[in-house]
């Protein structure tokens, strides 16, 4: 078992061994607070750009679904006549300098995230750690008229006119401690300091009623099952409604959403086993079954077209996020007030 899953064990579980850890919490509690502190205040010369930037994070490690609602934004934004770009820290990105990532980019270059992101989003899109430096490449380089960053909601270097803080619907904040005791960059009420918070999820459950917050509910569609070249489709009913035995491989943050989901379609627990793998897990041929049928999320899959694999039915799982009208409207509103103190300044 990896370090990673077992600290997250702990986290969201009922070992708790990270409580070990407690002694660490003064210090950590008192680093985020002058960090935040620092930005509100002005001390920390962040940069604001001259066109709206939207920040879509989270205070907890691991997935929540932020690229899902990047690529929803964008889509919205498109609708609505802007010309959205993207930021990315680009996890395990090879890059000294900010670099645009292309529908052909290669993973082990730029991430896995970003890759997807350009395919999907069909954004201008640039990776770079200090996404304050992206967003000037970006806006030197294109014609984009509003920024969305992927993640960063602590890379206080960025000043955000519009912060989305995305929830996981059924681990939530976990034991609701700082890191390294729980799962949190920050204190559970920097969810209240928020413009809003958005949970994949169609309905409320338990973890998300007890944090007594607005929470937008987005569920997530699949769309349909895809070659891993890309070639061809099928729908999910008919792929999972025959007795193929079918392998789930993962190497995002939180796997089992990924299994609930496919389970929803119609997987059988009997007809399934499951690979999982740390979060942006460098994939490798061996690391993908030869027997049976292979269904990985699009990230995955992202990093997988690049290998010569001799198993030949390998499928991943699209999926969109369906913003409800009632986000929209809120959102499209904050946003033309945003434009309108920026032709004023």
């Amino acid at each position: 078992m990896s370090w990673e899953s077992l600290f997250t064990r702990s986290w969201y579980g009922r070992c708790g061994w990270t409580h070990l850890f407690q002694p660490l919490l003064p210090m950590v509690k008192k680093i985020v607070s002058q960090k935040r502190e620092a930005f509100l205040s002005g001390a920390s010369n962040s940069y604001k750009a001259p066109v709206p930037v939207i920040v879509v994070g989270n205070i907890s490690v691991g997935g929540t679904g932020k690229s899902p609602m990047v690529v929803a934004l964008c889509e919205l934004l498109k609708k609505q006549g802007y010309r959205p770009g993207i930021v990315s820290r680009g996890h395990g990105a090879k890059v000294d300098t900010p670099t645009p990532v292309y529908m052909n980019s290669m993973a082990q270059d730029v991430g896995d995230e970003p890759v997807m992101l350009a395919r999907r989003a069909a954004c201008p899109l640039v990776v770079f750690p200090k996404r304050d430096e992206a967003v000037k490449f970006l806006l030197a380089t294109t014609d984009v008229n509003i920024i969305i960053s992927d993640d960063g909601m602590q890379h206080y270097q960025l000043g955000r006119d519009i912060e989305i803080a995305m929830l996981d619907a059924q681990r939530g904040v976990g034991n609701g401690q700082l890191l390294p005791v729980g799962p949190l960059r920050e204190p559970i009420n920097r969810l209240q300091e928020v413009d809003f918070v958005v949970s994949v999820s169609a309905s409320l459950t338990e973890a998300l009623t007890k944090l007594n917050l607005d929470i937008t509910l987005a569920p997530l569609v699949p769309i349909r099952l895809m070659s891993l070249d890309g070639t061809q489709h099928i729908d999910c009913h008919e792929a999972f409604v025959s007795n193929t035995k079918w392998h789930m491989i993962a190497g995002i943050g939180n796997p089992e959403r990924f299994a609930d989901t496919l389970r929803r379609l119609g997987l059988r627990n009997e007809l399934s086993s499951h690979h999982w793998f740390a979060d942006h897990h460098v994939f490798k041929a061996e690391d993908i079954p030869t027997d049976g049928a292979v269904i990985m999320t699009e990230k995955d899959a992202v990093k997988c077209q690049s290998l010569t694999l001799s198993n030949a039915n390998i499928w991943y799982l699209p999926v969109s996020l369906v913003l409800p009208d009632h986000f929209q409207q809120r959102f499209l509103e904050k946003l033309t007030l945003i434009k309108m103190d920026h032709c004023h300044e």
